[in-house]
């Protein structure tokens, strides 16, 4: 947490060079029936609610916390909840109206489970709905690489993505997302194959975010 305390606090002060009138905030809020992440269930298949702020300039820096209820996974928890906080910073740009990048760093953290932290860099490019994901794992935590394509159909949009996480295994998801006034109302499928022998698991879980 230290080394997230620092940088967030740098980009802090070079946030101040710019104009109030160049950075927006955000908040976020969601309810799912499974809080489902890169095919693995963090919440023992309960729901979750998670949330967030992100702070935004137009130059294309930004700096957000995310936080979510997790089933604890450790000896001394085991069966008991617990909570993820996770914050990240990044920058955003594009190379023209159908093709950008994205690349930052995020640190996930499970307050009083310290043996649970890991942190990450990360970057994604997309090119007229394909998008490329790899987050390289810092110190012992293991890479990540994804590759999605999305694409509008009716009243929402349809996504499909593989992903492949070293030493756990891969996953597919499939979602529908639909906007219905200031609600997003997301629908998915998903599949995953561990590296391990009988821990492959695939389901459906539906999520309502403001």
């Amino acid at each position: 947490m230290n080394i997230l305390k620092k940088i967030i606090f740098g980009f802090i002060l070079s946030l101040s060079s710019f104009s109030f009138t160049e950075v927006s905030l955000s908040g976020n809020i969601a309810i799912t029936t499974d809080y489902i992440w890169r095919g693995m269930t963090q919440n023992a298949s309960d729901p979750s609610v998670s949330g967030g702020f992100d702070l935004e300039d137009d130059s294309g820096f930004y700096l957000g916390v995310w936080a979510a209820n997790v089933a604890a996974d450790d000896k001394d928890q085991a069966g008991f909840g617990s909570m993820e906080f996770d914050g990240y910073l990044g920058y955003a740009g594009s190379f023209n109206d159908d093709a950008g990048y994205d690349i930052g760093y995020i640190a996930y953290t499970y307050p009083g489970q310290d043996s649970l932290d890991f942190e990450e860099i990360y970057v994604s490019f997309d090119f007229y709905g394909v998008y490329v994901l790899y987050a390289a794992g810092m110190d012992s935590a293991t890479d990540y690489s994804e590759i999605g394509y999305g694409i509008d159909v009716g009243p929402g949009s349809f996504s499909i993505s593989y992903g492949d996480y070293d030493t756990y295994g891969t996953n597919t998801l499939m979602g529908y997302d639909w906007g219905v006034g200031d609600f997003t109302l997301g629908f998915y499928f998903y599949d995953f194959a561990a590296d391990a022998a009988d821990s492959d698991d695939d389901g459906a879980y539906f999520t309502i975010s403001y």
